[in-house]
């Protein structure tokens, strides 16, 4: 049988959630079904590139079409006339992402436009109310990794309406499985034996409310100094948060780990995962957190489907001494790390079975 030729919208340099999955879906697609090209927009390099360079056929880079529009929409043009897709997946959170899609709908018409929402809201709200209409009608078959993350992408009546297919943000369970060893390991390498350690995985935006993190952590700081905050990631406002650490003159409690590319490790060593963010669609930093065994509080904001082990509790964010008393609680409870392993696969979120599903879509059936 003919390979299908699949081209993959959302990767870059960054580690975030969007690009996790998709390093993950790379790796684990059966390659001997699918061509599959990656669309990147700008720099590709770093943890993500290495990960994932021997994972796909051809890598194309564009720039910003508002810089270049027309430069850009050629390159595009060349792109759809000579490879003729099958499929154009876009991994987006803002409608306004997947416009360049109607390069390839007009001149690759059997080409099938997938749009995949990974986000409950964004910050370019107008841009995305604008497209929304034009996206919604290109959109050959509507995905989102949650109920939340659709209603935002397609709007509630279009969920109620037509099929939207939501697909789990699945990880390699095995890999993020507590491992008393390895927790031992990286607490002896990172001097934390005897701390309490929360934990955050994310990069440094806006979205993930790293400002109001820290705050947190500070007002537990003053009643409990045995604790540390382990914070693994980058981003545009990495320096920004370095800096508000430094006026709080807390830089001993902090620990900015940068990329990791054995995160999963550090899951390990952490005694409790921490999300405030400000918005998320199902954010697979919480599944894995909860794979490994780890109690975790999440902001109000995120899904409570993202609960899959019963050890999530949500909190508003406007009530930072709830976050305090919950972190306390956790603390006080001394509780045992489980095997998350049969919990995450009922749930639907091991990669093998949501692969599966894609592969599936990207077939045709």
């Amino acid at each position: 049988m003919e390979k299908r030729k699949i081209l993959i919208f959302g990767m870059t340099s960054i580690v975030g959630g969007v690009e996790t999955y998709l390093t993950t879906l790379l790796s684990n697609i059966n390659h001997e079904q699918f061509d599959i090209d990656l669309l990147v927009k700008g720099d590709f390099s770093g943890i993500n590139y290495e990960q994932n360079k021997g994972n796909y056929k051809n890598l194309y880079v564009i720039r910003k079409l508002s810089k270049h529009p027309i430069k850009g929409l050629k390159f595009l043009k060349k792109i759809a006339i000579e490879n003729q897709y099958d499929v154009v997946h876009f991994n987006i959170g803002n409608a306004c992402s997947s416009i360049c899609g109607i390069i390839f709908k007009l001149f690759s018409p059997h080409t099938q436009i997938f749009i995949h929402s990974h986000n409950g809201d964004d910050p370019y709200k107008l841009r995305h109310y604008l497209t929304r209409p034009i996206m919604n009608k290109m959109a050959s078959k509507k995905l989102a990794c949650s109920q939340i993350a659709g209603e935002w992408m397609y709007g509630k009546k279009v969920m109620k309406k037509e099929n939207v297919i939501l697909l789990h943000n699945f990880i390699n369970t095995d890999k993020f499985l507590y491992n008393e060893k390895i927790r031992n390991q990286i607490r002896k390498k990172l001097n934390i034996q005897n701390d309490f350690v929360i934990g955050h995985v994310g990069r440094f935006s806006e979205q993930k409310n790293h400002r109001y993190l820290i705050d947190i952590f500070y007002h537990t700081l003053s009643k409990h100094p045995n604790i540390k905050l382990m914070l693994l990631g980058t981003g545009e406002l990495e320096s920004e948060i370095q800096n508000y650490v430094k006026e709080l003159g807390i830089e001993d409690k902090v620990l900015f780990l940068g990329l990791q590319e054995n995160a999963n490790e550090y899951y390990q060593a952490m005694d409790l995962f921490v999300l405030p963010s400000l918005f998320e669609g199902l954010p697979v930093v919480g599944i894995e957190a909860q794979t490994s065994g780890l109690k975790c509080l999440f902001a109000d904001t995120i899904d409570n489907k993202s609960d899959i082990t019963k050890n999530v509790t949500f909190i508003p964010l406007n009530d930072i001494d709830l976050w305090t008393k919950n972190i306390e609680k956790v603390m006080n409870s001394h509780y045992q790390r489980e095997n998350m392993k049969k919990l995450i696969i009922k749930a639907n979120y091991d990669l093998k079975t949501e692969i599966t599903k894609i592969e599936k879509l990207y077939l045709g059936d």
